[in-house]
């Protein structure tokens, strides 16, 4: 199975950083990163960490999340709301789709700050949107909580006969290459709204994200997104220029 590594976004509670490392050595993860955190090196974080010290020691810190992810083939981004128009998947279909990853690979399991969760800009770069069922009296989980559902189900997973392999998948990075070119493709077309085009193409976002795109298809799409571009373009300049041939007529 992938190397899974586990992503806390603008983290507020050191305590919750240490619960969350204690978390990652129970169900045997990767390591844990950290987003713009709050100040975690403290005692309250290493009491919380406990017999897992060393995952704090080795947390990376980034600056933005697009960095922290850049490097996973498989982004999963932990949202409590439903989504406008991409149906979440539970935290057991999130494992087995990881369980079936290349074990050099890289996979990210991503979760927002304690008291705003991840923004939909945030999810958009995550190829997955993952939502914990939850009784509705008390649908809130605590982060070092959830990170325990996610991490328990990977766990599980992770025990199970494999299933059969495809091409290895794009970096996310690579990824996000292709699909803003695809992205700007179509909102030359006009098949995007140019007033919010986020809106319409979250789910080709999700589309891309669910197939797995491999790093052959990533240059694929590169190469047809530059194409309709270059149809835009042309049809752009030929209706331009229709008005003045009717008119020398």
């Amino acid at each position: 199975m992938a190397r899974v590594r586990v992503v806390l976004n603008r983290p507020e509670s050191a305590s919750n950083v240490g619960a969350v490392a204690r978390v990652i050595s129970n169900m045997g993860l990767e390591g844990l990163d950290l987003v713009q955190p709050c100040d975690f090196r403290t005692v309250e974080a290493w009491r919380m960490a406990w017999r897992s010290e060393d995952i704090l020691e080795q947390v990376r810190v980034f600056d933005n999340l697009e960095s922290a992810r850049a490097n996973a083939v498989y982004v999963a981004g932990f949202a409590g709301r439903e989504g406008r128009r991409v149906e979440p998947i539970t935290p057991r279909e999130m494992a087995l789709e990881i369980a079936a990853l290349d074990e050099d690979a890289e996979a990210a399991i991503v979760f927002g700050c304690e008291s705003r969760g991840l923004t939909e800009e945030e999810l958009s770069l995550c190829h997955r949107r993952v939502r914990i069922p939850s009784h509705p009296r008390q649908p809130s989980l605590n982060l070092s909580q959830a990170v325990l559902v996610a991490a328990y189900e990977i766990f599980l997973a992770s025990s199970k006969e494999p299933a059969s392999k495809g091409p290895g998948r794009a970096t996310a990075a690579e990824a996000d290459l292709a699909l803003r070119a695809f992205r700007e493709a179509l909102l030359e077309i006009e098949f995007l709204p140019a007033d919010n085009p986020e809106a319409r193409f979250v789910e080709w976002r999700e589309l891309f994200g669910r197939a797995g795109l491999s790093s052959r298809e990533t240059r694929v799409l590169l190469a047809l997104a530059r194409r309709i571009q270059n149809v835009g373009r042309i049809l752009k300049r030929a209706r331009a220029a229709s008005p003045e041939r009717e008119g020398s007529d």
